[in-house]
């Protein structure tokens, strides 16, 4: 199996009302749509559960890209990260980068794969990358999202 570049973007914010479409691709393409209910829903126990309402929308997505890639970790040399929350992070978490990359690295680590820091970027992945294509399409309704999760399922990854 060849390891590869792979690219996520997602269409909607998680922080706006409304659904969110998260999308990892290159070797594969996975489309994750979090609905507008599910991210009440989650957003609600996560504060429960004493999470800081800024972290709240960093957690939601971490756990759309978790949902994303996981089963495809084998296949991962490079995790290129949209920049959706850079400015965001100086207003809202500081290290949001940081924040983000350490989170997905808890998660791949925690399944047994050897996965270094520098291998999980943040970058403007742009308009002509394949996961923003997808992205598009399932919000558009042009596609269906390969997975839609409940609160429940959101709630385990985050």
């Amino acid at each position: 199996m060849i390891k590869s570049r792979v690219e996520v973007d997602q269409s909607g914010r998680m922080e706006m009302s409304g659904d969110t479409t998260v999308a990892a691709s290159n070797s594969f393409t996975v489309t994750v749509r979090v609905t507008a209910r599910v991210k009440q829903q989650v957003k609600q126990s996560l504060l429960e559960r004493g999470v800081k309402p800024k972290m709240v929308v960093i957690r939601i997505f971490v756990g759309a890209i978790w949902l994303a890639i996981r089963d495809h970790l084998a296949e991962i040399q490079l995790l290129a990260v949209d920049a959706e929350y850079a400015s965001y992070e100086a207003v809202m978490v500081g290290e949001c980068p940081t924040i983000i990359r350490s989170l997905l690295l808890d998660r791949i680590r925690a399944q047994g794969f050897e996965f270094f820091k520098e291998s999980i970027v943040i970058v403007q992945v742009g308009k002509k990358s394949p996961a923003h294509s997808a992205a598009i399409r399932v919000t558009r309704r042009q596609a269906k999202a390969d997975k839609t999760p409940s609160a429940g399922e959101l709630l385990q990854v985050c």
